[in-house]
């Protein structure tokens, strides 16, 4: 893309993709001891840390403190819905929330060399969205690992925006609330599309910013559409402009 650097991302992906193998060496070393979950949060964070850092990507947290104490420990599980406009998403998410949630990720991605490994050493829930038996098989999975006390995070627009305008909600992730009874917690992210939109690999630093919105809970609607419709709404007004982010 015109205007976008390309000797620095160049450099940062040639590095970070050594350092990857490296990194996920040292969590499959570590996994023995601390669990696979544990390796992966042990390492995952820092090397996406180090990795926005050498790309120039400031990372920022709004809101976090707005949430219950249950919540912000990792007590009460819920699931995490925001919008999706870049690759990095997933990633800069895993190393700002403090939450420590895992993804429901297409199982193509547990193929990719390195990356899939790691994943899946860190027990994200893996959906096969080409066969609808098995998406609700791992939809079931989903809730029974919500249930157990972990968080999920989700895109409920099914792909990236190209444009950086919201893409109407699908309903899994709601049924998938409904069944497990936690709470969903809207964020919003602002900067994906300018630091990596879709179509190119050449990252541009800057500002990426995460609000995260109140919680809501499912007894409070009366269908999943109408749970949706709350959501998204949610998700929309975070993303307007507002406020002064602090650095996570």
């Amino acid at each position: 893309m015109a205007g976008r650097p390309f000797l620095r991302p160049l450099l940062v992906w040639v590095g970070g993709s050594l350092a990857l193998a490296l990194a996920v060496a040292l969590c499959f070393l570590l996994a023995p001891f601390l669990g696979g979950p544990g390796a992966f949060w042990a390492v995952a964070p820092r090397y996406i840390r180090a990795m926005a850092w050498a790309f120039g990507i400031r990372r920022e947290l709004d809101g976090w403190g707005g949430l219950s104490a249950s919540i912000r420990e990792g007590s009460q599980p819920v699931i995490f819905v925001g919008n999706h406009t870049s690759l990095l998403d997933p990633p800069l998410l895993i190393s700002t929330l403090p939450g420590r949630p895992v993804f429901i990720a297409k199982r193509e991605l547990a193929r990719v060399p390195f990356l899939g490994w790691v994943i899946w050493l860190a027990d994200f829930i893996f959906i096969d969205r080409t066969d609808p038996q098995a998406a609700r098989g791992s939809l079931k999975l989903a809730a029974d690992c919500i249930r157990a006390g972990q968080s999920v995070m989700t895109f409920p627009e099914g792909t990236r925006s190209r444009d950086g305008r919201l893409l109407p909600f699908k309903k899994g992730t709601f049924h998938l609330a409904l069944a497990a009874g936690v709470p969903i917690v809207p964020l919003a992210i602002r900067g994906g599309l300018g630091i990596l939109p879709r179509g190119t690999w050449r990252v541009q630093g800057g500002g990426y910013r995460i609000r995260v919105g109140q919680p809501l809970r499912p007894e409070d609607f009366p269908s999943p559409e109408a749970f949706l419709q709350a959501t998204e709404a949610a998700v929309r007004g975070l993303l307007e402009p507002a406020g002064v982010s602090s650095r996570p």
